[in-house]
């Protein structure tokens, strides 16, 4: 009897691991393993406390089901071969938000676990030297319904960040907003995973020296890329591997190209065109809305002509000249795929009357930004002829001008290609536009009516980086109706009152050729963003300062179908030149 309480006695002081629930949270360093062996224990590490276990002992060593482990900030879990073991487990539950980590093998390995959780807060890290997370076993029982959320770190020096090496492993990986998944290793992806699994990045998955970011193992997985998330390095699957899908959720209008080794199915949840080279799609941004800017400047032409023909020294010797300033904004259409964004412009207008017509003169510089990461600054300078009752064309209000306008455009595409995750893309194009129209003026109570007809032509378009189309047309045709009301007319002051009423179509091919990465594409535009039905009104004010000169401004606003809306202001001077 007495040897057996001396043998009991050495037994338990070479083997000090404790089993049951427990809590360490003394703020110092605990050696000791912590065996979970029965069902629904829990272990919390707290308080700036460090759990650490050297050679081949395992810190947590879980063999009970229903077991969760809670790593609180600030407070580790460290093993030079795996800091947190279950083997054979079902409804696991790790949750960290301090460190654990191994720095011989493996962080967490989960290895033929049924269900398990592991959850990766903000601020905490997850790092291994080999493979972080290891979520497969070498033969036997596969891991099943595994699920990892990560918004804070999950790093490898060497292997996976995340491991799955048999086909029959399933999981659930979502990487938010923020999240860091990261590895460096040529021979291992940052993520690999089994059959059915689930990977969706809203964060940063990057293999640092530039080998696949995700690989998939199994058959019928998918990758879900969200957000402004990235990812660096290749986006794969196994030999062999059927099912494999690849699906964007960036937005409308966001550009990205992805290097894809394998036969994945993609779909673009946001209706973005994608382009089968590899998986690339470009918002056409600056392509699709020239129909509409051409739009939005005849009006402007209008206008202007329409103030100096109401101004009482119309037709007077001398010319006029105004400055503008113009605010617009787009709203996005996820249904018809319109992007949004703001156009900003400055520009003047200037006339000058001829014999029997008038000298057209305009200049105006601006930008155009959209909302995904794509911005076109552009000049313009645009010259012609406004011809009053001209009696070669029914005695109409006609005009004609010509221009070309100088583009810059520079956009933001997520990429797998390179380290950082993102490319700048610019470009340097210019357009040539026409524009002619005609009014019928009424007396009384009857509106004006008129039409106006545009086309714009961009003879070549390349990006710095993906992205090109050749020979774009773009043509347009409005007919209006609009009115004046005279508030005020005296020898010092006038005040008019103008509405517009634009029904604006565009006309002949709309198809536009493009290639993404050298493959081509044809972009077709939805039928409601080729038409648009705007209604425009503002208020002219001049004022006379000397006998044959004045000074005025003039606010307008704008409202159309393809949800813009517009304000802007005038301020002119008459003068002679």
């Amino acid at each position: 009897m007495k040897s057996l309480i001396i043998l009991l006695f050495f037994i338990f002081l070479f083997n000090p691991a404790y089993a049951d629930s427990n809590t360490i949270q003394d703020g110092g360093t605990t050696t000791d393993q912590q065996n979970l062996d029965g069902d629904g224990e829990i272990l919390t590490v707290k308080s700036n406390s460090t759990l650490a276990t050297g050679a081949t002992t395992k810190a947590a060593n879980v063999t009970g089901d229903s077991v969760s482990v809670t790593v609180e900030s600030g407070s580790t879990i460290s093993a030079n071969t795996v800091a947190v073991f279950g083997d054979t487990t079902s409804d696991l539950t790790v949750t960290n938000s301090g460190t654990i980590t191994a720095s011989g093998t493996t962080a967490i390995d989960a290895k033929a676990t049924t269900d398990a959780t592991i959850t990766n807060n903000s601020g905490g890290t997850i790092s291994s030297n080999r493979n972080t997370i290891r979520i497969s076993k070498t033969g036997g029982t596969n891991t099943t319904g595994m699920t990892i959320i990560n918004s804070g770190k999950i790093t490898a020096t060497n292997g996976s960040a995340i491991f799955g090496t048999a086909a029959g492993n399933t999981a659930t990986i979502t990487n938010k907003a923020g999240g860091e998944m990261t590895n460096s290793d040529s021979d291992n992806a940052t993520i690999r995973v089994g059959v059915n699994s689930n990977v969706t990045n809203s964060g940063s998955i990057k293999n640092d020296v530039g080998y696949d970011s995700i690989k998939l193992y199994g058959n019928n997985s998918t990758i879900t890329l969200k957000d402004g998330g990235i990812v660096v390095g290749k986006i794969a699957h196994g030999a062999g591997i059927t099912g494999s899908t690849l699906k964007m959720n960036h937005g409308v209008g966001q550009a990205y190209y992805y290097d894809i080794d394998g036969d994945f199915s993609f779909e673009d949840l946001d209706g973005n065109q994608v382009v089968k080279g590899s998986a690339g799609s470009v918002g056409q941004g600056g392509s699709e809305t020239i129909d509409e800017i051409l739009s939005y400047k005849s009006i402007n032409l209008r206008n202007f002509l329409n103030r100096y023909e109401n101004s009482n020294l119309f037709n007077h010797k001398g010319g006029w000249g105004e400055l503008y300033s113009t605010l617009l904004n787009r709203s996005e259409d996820s249904n018809s795929l319109a992007m949004e964004y703001n156009l900003i412009n400055l520009g003047a207008n200037l006339i000058y009357p001829l014999e029997n017509s008038n000298f057209i003169m305009m200049f105006e510089g601006g930008i155009q930004d959209f909302a995904k990461d794509y911005r076109i600054t552009y000049q313009n300078i645009s010259g012609g002829i406004h011809i009053p009752d001209n009696d070669k064309f029914f005695n109409l209000d006609t005009f004609i001008t010509g221009g070309v306008t100088l583009k810059d455009g520079k956009r933001t595409v997520l990429t797998n290609t390179v380290t950082s995750g993102t490319v700048d893309s610019d470009s340097n194009f210019q357009t040539y536009d026409i524009q002619l129209g005609a009014k019928k003026n009424n007396l009384n109570i009857i509106p004006d009516i008129g039409f106006t007809s545009s086309m714009s032509i961009t003879p070549t378009y390349d990006e710095s980086k993906f992205y090109s189309w050749r020979n774009r047309v773009v043509g347009n045709l409005s007919i209006y109706l609009s009115d004046d009301y005279l508030i005020r007319d005296d020898k010092e002051e006038k005040l008019n009152l103008n509405w517009a009423l634009d029904l604006r179509s565009a006309i002949g091919d709309d198809e536009q050729i493009y290639s993404v990465n050298g493959t081509t594409a044809t972009y077709k535009p939805d039928n409601d963003l080729k038409r648009e039905i705007s209604l425009s009104a503002s208020m002219n004010y001049e004022k006379y300062i000397f006998e044959n000169s004045k000074i005025g401004v003039a606010y307008y606003g704008l409202l159309s179908s393809q949800n813009t809306l517009s304000l802007g202001g005038n301020a002119f001077y008459k003068m002679n030149f």
